[in-house]
């Protein structure tokens, strides 16, 4: 069989490198030449099982110079007017519930994306790159049995020599450069993966966009030079700041070098002048603790991403599945985006390889989507002020639960003896049957 995947982030590597172990043939294609930035930086534990089995074991990341991560990290902002300091809680990855990963890493996208997209080619996947997919002609539009995918195929003059940090009037002058070369493909093939990211290629083109209505909010983000460390943070630790207005992201990539970003309702991001820049130097006074070690500086070029969330009524269909971002996407907040990407993309690659094009994918789309249910619950829960106060700001928080969240954290959605996991059910239940 020969499966069609589009995008070559990690749930697309991931899917291509799993389907191509196995012996089949499969052609991915990626419209921009990597290494190139991207967010999402900070790995959860739960991933490594998959990474070890396609050849991406913990002695490779350690000697591409990742940045070991054993736990994450959480303040909230004190208070200049009562002289209150930040209250902090920290979860260390070993004391997650037995058989969890005790650790992962923080990676520079641009780099272990392409660690992974190598991975794939040199298990047998055929790269397409420089190559934008336009658009997919799906059975059950087409009458066809098998689906089509219509690509763009470019020279690489077109997308232009990728700076790390290009600025987004560069990124818009290579986008618009490449539009207008290149050579128009076509490509039978026996089953589409869309792994698109947000470009969400198929969920566009049916129509099966949609909104998560409470969770509306928007991020700028980059770069920047060394901070220092958090007390009582530890050395690879990723760091969330949280605030009345929002919260804040700190992910140590080298010890020169750091990923920050702020979340913020939608509105706040939309409707202030000046771009992302600007946003960030209007905002970051609400994070004090994280100011006073920025020491004046923002991340340069400061980016944006002015509408984070939103859904996909549909994960699958005749011949087509939909994986990682591509399927939709809620919250930074937790991490969860690599993970669900690359798990969904491995267990899509094993049911393909061992029961074909038209197997069943009900069990899968039901796994994929339990999982971004229950990361979508913690995340509702994160922005609700009694959970923080209560779980996860507390020094009487019960052992148990402690270890719960952790392990929700380290991105184990299914651990049967998880008392906070269970709890975390009973509130999706609830909330299920008032929606109903």
């Amino acid at each position: 069989m020969r499966i069609g995947i589009i995008g070559g982030g990690p749930g697309g590597s991931i899917t291509a490198a799993t389907l191509a172990k196995a012996g089949h043939q499969v052609v991915l294609f990626e419209s921009e030449v990597f290494p190139r930035f991207h967010i999402g930086e900070s790995l959860l534990p739960c991933n490594l099982p998959i990474y070890e089995e396609l050849g991406i074991t913990p002695a490779v990341m350690h000697a591409g110079g990742y940045m070991p991560k054993l736990a994450a990290f959480f303040e909230q902002a004190g208070s200049a007017a009562s002289g209150a300091p930040p209250r902090i809680a920290r979860f260390p990855f070993a004391r997650a519930l037995e058989g969890d990963p005790p650790s992962i890493f923080q990676v520079e996208r641009s780099r272990f994306d392409k660690l992974l997209l190598d991975r794939a080619v040199a298990l047998g996947a055929e790269l397409r790159c420089p190559a934008t997919v336009k658009r997919v002609e799906l059975p059950e539009q087409s009458g066809a049995e098998r689906p089509v995918i219509h690509a763009v195929r470019h020279p690489p003059q077109a997308v232009g020599e990728v700076v790390p940090d290009e600025d987004a009037v560069g990124l818009q002058r290579r986008a618009a450069e490449a539009a207008v070369a290149g050579e128009p493909e076509r490509h039978e093939v026996d089953f589409v993966v869309d792994a698109s990211g947000r470009d969400t290629l198929v969920a566009r083109q049916l129509g099966l966009m949609d909104r998560h209505g409470d969770l509306l909010r928007a991020a700028v983000f980059g770069h920047i030079g060394h901070l220092p460390l958090v007390p009582g943070a530890e050395t690879g630790d990723i760091v969330i700041s949280k605030a009345p207005i929002g919260w804040a992201w700190q992910i140590p990539l080298r010890s020169d070098k750091w990923s920050i970003g702020l979340v913020l309702k939608r509105d706040q991001v939309t409707k202030t002048a000046g771009g992302p820049a600007a946003v960030f130097r209007g905002h970051i006074h609400h994070f004090p603790e994280l100011e006073q070690r920025l020491a004046g500086r923002i991340p340069e070029p400061c980016r944006s991403i002015p509408n984070i969330s939103y859904r996909v009524r549909q994960r699958i269909g005749r011949r087509w599945a939909l994986l990682g971002d591509a399927g939709g996407f809620a919250d930074p907040i937790f991490s969860s985006g690599v993970l669900l990407a690359t798990r969904a993309g491995w267990r899509l690659g094993k049911v393909l390889s061992e029961h074909g094009v038209d197997a069943d994918l009900t069990t899968w789309r039901d796994q994929t989507d339990h999982d971004l249910a229950t990361f979508i619950a913690f995340i509702r829960l994160w922005y609700d002020g009694s959970f923080i106060d209560n779980l996860f700001f507390t020094s009487l928080r019960d052992e148990a639960i402690e270890r719960g969240i952790t392990s929700l954290l380290a991105g184990n959605t299914t651990a049967a003896d998880n008392r906070f996991l269970a709890m975390l059910r009973r509130r999706m239940e609830r909330d299920a049957a008032k929606a109903a």
